[in-house]
């Protein structure tokens, strides 16, 4: 991709706090994966300002990825009691920055990738909602985070036959990495499941209407193992942007 443009692929930051001040970052991984794919990746600041300078952000954005970070506020959606009673960490100026983004990615059919709190926003800006925590409220057997193997542990998930993840892995079970404690309860009308847990958690979704538009609960990007059916889902992701470029 030397000397040429490189479409622009917009990333949020994820802020945390070091030292008594506020640091903001986005994973290593999803910006090697997008440069590899010959993209730009544009990371948007979860900062004093940034909603004043979206329209500049959004007027080259030709694909939008949203990861990890804090519960979404439940006054975003239909809540219930549980997702006041449970909810963890929240940060609105996020919430709001990535539902801009959403919104005008949607509306002018950009490729989208949500991944692990990006597919659950991607629900809630389409819909639908989410578990105030899935461990409590479901009384499941099943682990969705162990802290303690945080980056180790896995669990099998049931592909949905005929699904796009059916075709990136080749399969019908996969087992995958978990970081979570919320879900999607009611998933949004626009998206068709495409794998779920043990405990009928919804682990994978799409909108098979458009080119890409897809959440995903698992990080690809953390599952070394399965280095074939995670970049299919990458590339996939980036031949759709090109096609708007």
């Amino acid at each position: 991709m030397k000397g040429k443009m490189r479409p622009h692929v917009l990333v949020v930051t994820r802020r945390t706090i070091r030292k008594h001040k506020y640091i903001d970052y986005v994973g290593e991984f999803h910006l090697e994966h997008l440069m590899h794919l010959g993209l730009l990746p544009i990371v948007v600041p979860v900062s004093a300002g940034t909603e004043e300078c979206l329209p500049g952000y959004m007027a080259n954005m030709k694909g939008l990825l949203l990861v990890e970070g804090e519960d979404i506020e439940p006054t975003r959606y239909a809540a219930r009691p549980e997702n006041f009673q449970y909810v963890e960490k929240t940060h609105a100026l996020k919430d709001e920055i990535e539902f801009q983004l959403l919104h005008y990615a949607l509306k002018h059919e950009l490729p989208i990738l949500g991944i692990c709190r990006g597919s659950q926003l991607l629900n809630v800006v389409c819909g639908g909602t989410l578990y105030g925590d899935v461990q409590k409220e479901k009384g499941t057997a099943l682990t969705h985070m162990d802290m303690h193997h945080y980056d180790s542990y896995r669990h099998p998930i049931s592909i949905v036959p005929g699904s796009r993840l059916e075709r990136w892995y080749d399969r019908s079970t996969l087992e995958v990495n978990s970081y979570h404690h919320q879900g999607v309860l009611q998933l949004a009308d626009r998206f068709v499941p495409m794998a779920y847990a043990e405990d009928g958690l919804i682990e994978g979704f799409c909108d098979p209407t458009v080119p890409f538009v897809v959440g995903l609960q698992f990080h690809p990007e953390r599952m070394k193992e399965e280095p074939a059916g995670n970049w299919k889902i990458w590339t996939e992701f980036g031949a759709a942007v090109f096609s708007r470029a």
